[in-house]
């Protein structure tokens, strides 16, 4: 939601402050879906709460009682030991042991609690009350008419009853400095600006339903940027082929029929020429014919020697000749490698890299004791002079460490991004998406979104507790990291997520170094 000092948000913070400040209540925040809720009780705890020690729980679809009660405790009372399947009222009296507490619990998303939980949380608060040195007050923000009726149950007969605050609708000078905010920050010219105000005017004044009139408009304006120019290019390249074909069409040579056109008197036919060329081979085929036979009849023998081949050398051409039952084929790679280290002055052994076959390969793995009493041998491979001749050599290499099939533990540390987000300047913005009490609850709500790898984690300090944030992304306003929220995934967006600076990030980061 975008951070403005809107009088009817003012107000109602300072409401909550002045019931909060001089006794323990609890208070119900409500309001329709839209109306800004968990960004109130994000900012009532980062500006206008004064307890010393604070809770916050962003309930979760997945979380159980016993989570929730953990949740609240470790923030009230650091290093307390409790049992989560007790009340919270008995675990606050074990740990503090007749100290006091000045505390504050805020629960967003109150309405998925169990009523349980609700009726633990108002025994707390009608305990604070009785008792000296206590104070604990609770801030319920959930859907209007959710939690009435468990909180009616927990407090029937009872002279002291719940309060609730409803968040109330955008006045109408409100609305107009709302829907300003964001067209400055879309930089939108006028008929883009009258047509956001015409589609604004039907929808109620919330700030949730105007954000969702921006992400619409962002939505179709990506749409635009993202539609395909393919279509306009086939058309041109559809046009370029029709126009070369008719150029190439109108410059290619006409082909004319062969006319028969009669010979003048004296000049030969063309098939007339052919056949007598053919006469006369044939005439020639049968005199080298005649004159074959007249050579084998007579007794003079001709020296043919000079024009028979050179006699083939067959040393050299292949390895292992003298074993009668395979051949092996030396590579050409080998054959050069081994030739320049003879230039070298080697002997050309060093150039094999590895066993020309299977079985001059030293085994895989062979027990100390037969090695030692039986040494590998290798098989004679005899090659050329003038390639190499190859020297019965043990093989260097050390067998292959298999690797232990035993399986790893997986490490469950979630990396911290501290020093990494205090590089990025405060100028900027990015997008929360929880604030959790531990690296358990982080590593399952990473796993449960999706967003290993994706998104970053720092710890803060806040009454002495480590808390652990996950943000996502990094953009260079507050418009951009609205419209980078469009592109996340539906759960996600479910989370509500707000873009929050990192100006307040890098304070939060030097609560802990």
């Amino acid at each position: 939601m975008i951070a403005l000092d809107l009088d009817s948000q003012i107000q109602l913070l300072s409401r909550i402050q002045f019931l909060t400040r001089f006794s323990s209540n609890l208070v119900q925040v409500t309001g329709e879906p839209g109306a800004g809720k968990t960004w109130l009780s994000e900012r009532y705890l980062e500006n206008w709460a004064n307890e010393p020690t604070q809770s916050l729980l962003i309930c979760n679809p997945s979380q159980q009682d016993a989570q929730h009660r953990a949740i609240i405790l470790r923030q009230i009372v650091r290093d307390g030991v409790f049992n989560e399947q007790d009340s919270m009222l008995q675990s606050l009296e074990y740990m503090l042991e007749g100290r006091s507490v000045h505390a504050l619990v805020v629960i967003d998303d109150a309405q998925r609690l169990s009523a349980n939980i609700i009726a633990e949380l108002w025994a707390l608060v009608t305990e604070s009350q009785q008792r000296d040195g206590w104070q604990i007050n609770v801030l319920l923000f959930s859907l209007k008419g959710k939690l009435n009726k468990w909180l009616h149950k927990v407090s029937y007969g009872q002279g002291v009853k719940p309060l609730e605050l409803e968040v109330s609708p955008l006045a109408d000078n409100e609305r107009e400095m709302f829907i300003e905010v964001m067209m400055v920050s879309r930089q939108l010219d006028a008929s883009q600006r009258r047509a956001l105000k015409q589609k604004a005017a039907s929808l109620p004044s919330l700030p949730g339903a105007l954000r969702g009139l921006e992400q619409q408009e962002t939505s179709l304006m990506e749409e635009k940027k993202r539609r395909s120019p393919l279509p306009l290019l086939i058309l041109v390249l559809l046009l370029l082929a029709i126009g070369g074909g008719i150029v190439w069409w109108s410059m290619m040579p006409q082909t004319h029929q062969e006319e028969v056109v009669d010979m003048p008197d004296g000049v030969k036919a063309l098939a007339d020429i052919l056949e007598e060329k053919e006469q006369e081979i044939a005439a020639q085929t049968n005199g080298d014919a005649s004159m074959s036979g007249e050579l084998k009849d007579s007794s003079v023998v001709l020296d043919d020697t000079m024009a028979l081949p050179d006699t083939l050398v067959v040393e050299g051409m292949t390895v292992g000749r003298r074993d009668q039952d395979r051949r092996i084929v030396v590579p050409d790679n080998v054959v050069d490698a081994i030739m320049d280290d003879q230039q070298i002055g080697g002997d050309g052994t060093n150039a094999v890299a590895e066993p020309l076959i299977p079985e001059l390969a030293q085994p895989e793995s062979v027990p100390m004791s037969e090695s030692a009493e039986t040494p590998p041998t290798m098989t004679d491979a005899v090659v050329s002079q003038d390639v190499v001749t190859a020297v019965n050599k043990p093989s260097t290499t050390q067998p292959t460490t298999q690797a232990s099939t035993q399986d790893k533990p997986v490490a469950t540390d979630v990396p911290m991004a501290n020093q990494l987000l205090l590089t990025v300047p405060k100028a900027r913005y990015a997008l929360q998406l929880a604030a959790l009490q531990s690296k358990t609850a982080v590593s399952e709500f990473l796993d449960q979104y999706a967003l290993q790898g994706r998104a970053l984690v720092y710890e803060t300090r806040r009454n002495g507790e480590s808390w652990y944030m996950v943000l996502l992304g990094d953009y260079p306003t507050v418009a951009e990291a609205r419209r980078a929220e469009l592109a996340l995934s539906a759960d996600v967006r479910g989370l509500n997520p707000w873009a929050k600076s990192f100006t307040q990030i890098h304070k939060e980061i030097g609560l802990v170094n």
